[in-house]
């Protein structure tokens, strides 16, 4: 038997594959970026919706527009509130009509109202115009954002 050494003659080589090993860095850099894809669609969200949402439906102001016209019409009794010397005008006119549980105000075009608006008491920010009817006596129909003070 030879007892010969064999250290120069096989030599394995062991090659080993480098492992990823996600760390706190690695955490830290995908936790902001997905912070950033979420603001980044909140913003663009908020920036695509309206700046107030309608405060009645199209129902509740066609019900309106008729109380309104029935009023302008005399069907409807509407009583005159005298304002000063010889000044009267339609109480819905300066009180505003209540259906629903909201308040709504009109103003006739081409005539002297009374109403929030028309007074000033209001600025025209401070309201929605809910509908503008272009009839034979055309009027606005709007509502207060903010209660007058």
């Amino acid at each position: 038997m030879l007892n010969v050494p064999a250290q120069g003659i096989a030599q394995s080589h062991a090659v080993s594959v480098p492992v990823l090993r996600p760390g706190a860095r690695l955490f830290w850099v995908l936790a902001s970026a997905i912070c950033i894809a979420v603001m980044s669609i909140m913003l663009v969200i908020i920036t695509t919706l309206p700046a107030r949402v309608p405060v009645a439906s199209s129902a509740d102001v066609m019900a309106v527009r008729e109380a309104v016209l029935l009023r302008l019409n005399g069907t409807v009794n509407d009583p005159l509130v005298e304002l000063g010397t010889g000044v009267t005008a339609r109480a819905s006119n300066v009180r505003g009509l209540s259906l629903g549980g909201r308040t709504y105000y009109y103003s006739i075009s081409g005539q002297p109202n009374f109403d929030p608006l028309s007074r000033g008491v209001v600025a025209p920010t401070d309201v929605e115009v809910l509908l503008r009817d272009n009839g034979p006596q055309a009027f606005v129909i709007y509502t207060l954002l903010r209660p007058a003070i």
